[in-house]
């Protein structure tokens, strides 16, 4: 109950807005009726004052009713189409899985998916290098699970991946990093690797770890890394749509909120709409529903 209550507050512009006009919509329609239809008979008031309260009831049931029917409207709703595209395409929000099929439109096609990773594409997830709790470590550790890869044939497909892309990487001291790998990709780097006939990672380079092996992002390297993931997506989606979570929502130190971090994603896929040959689907992890609102986007 909590958390229904939750999810309905942080919607509340919404559900005020629409409730409005749903009561505004109710009594234009109940004006239009009395036009034809005589509506004294229904009340059966002899006085004013039992009037004014026939009117006050029936605005109070109409608001009601109206307020109840938008907060179930939003505690269902699990996706939204922000915008159209070219060709038929959209731009979507939505709560669910990343890593969920049914994220798309057509489950039953491919799809590509997003997942953050830090620049060095390291596949150890040993919850010092790799927290298994992250996206990245859960789409690793299933990976490996389904014996779809061992981390040293990921470690290969990703490097396969990056060949012949003249990239200007850089070797990290040992003192600097530890554990892992450490060949530095620029920041926005996108290593392609296909698992299946339906389904393609895209893992995109955004932190960098420190001596302690804490993940950062700085706010330059976070926009860098958005347009060059756009232009990828774009040479490389194939038209088939892209699955993305909320990218620094995790443990990239982005220090935004996933509020914030979804406003300033909208904003600016909106700016490069032409840019999107495909459907986007920015997904919001289903347990954030309380916090993260998509319909007062």
């Amino acid at each position: 109950m909590t958390d229904a209550f939750n999810r309905i507050w942080i919607n509340r512009k919404y559900v005020i807005k629409s409730a409005a006009g749903g009561v505004s919509a109710s009594f234009a329609l109940l004006g239009f009726v009395a036009l034809f239809l005589p509506l004294d008979g229904f009340f059966k008031c002899n006085t004013m004052v039992q009037r004014i309260l026939a009117c006050i009831l029936l605005t109070g049931a109409v608001c009601l009713f109206w307020l109840l029917a938008c907060s179930l409207y939003v505690l269902n709703k699990r996706r939204i189409k922000l915008f159209a595209l070219n060709d038929g395409h959209g731009v979507y929000v939505q709560y669910g899985d990343v890593l969920n099929k049914k994220e798309v439109l057509k489950p039953q096609e491919r799809r590509n998916i997003v997942i953050p990773v830090n620049r060095c594409f390291d596949t150890l997830v040993d919850n010092d290098l790799i927290s298994e709790n992250t996206l990245h470590g859960k789409v690793m550790k299933k990976l490996y699970a389904k014996n779809r890869f061992t981390r040293e044939s990921l470690d290969d497909a990703i490097q396969k991946s990056l060949q012949g892309k003249n990239l200007q990487t850089e070797t990290v001291p040992p003192e600097e990093k530890p554990k892992g790998n450490l060949l530095r990709y620029p920041v926005g780097t996108v290593a392609e690797v296909r698992v299946s006939n339906t389904c393609t990672f895209f893992f995109l380079a955004l932190s960098t770890f420190d001596q302690n092996l804490h993940a950062h992002t700085s706010e330059e390297d976070y926009v860098l890394a958005l347009c060059r993931l756009l232009r990828f997506c774009n040479t490389r989606s194939q038209g088939c749509p892209v699955v993305m979570p909320l990218i620094g929502g995790g443990g990239s130190n982005v220090r935004r909120s996933e509020k914030d971090i979804l406003e300033y994603i909208i904003k600016f896929f909106t700016m490069n709409r032409f840019q999107i040959n495909c459907d986007l689907h920015i997904v919001v992890r289903e347990n954030g529903r309380a916090e993260v609102a998509i319909t007062d986007l």
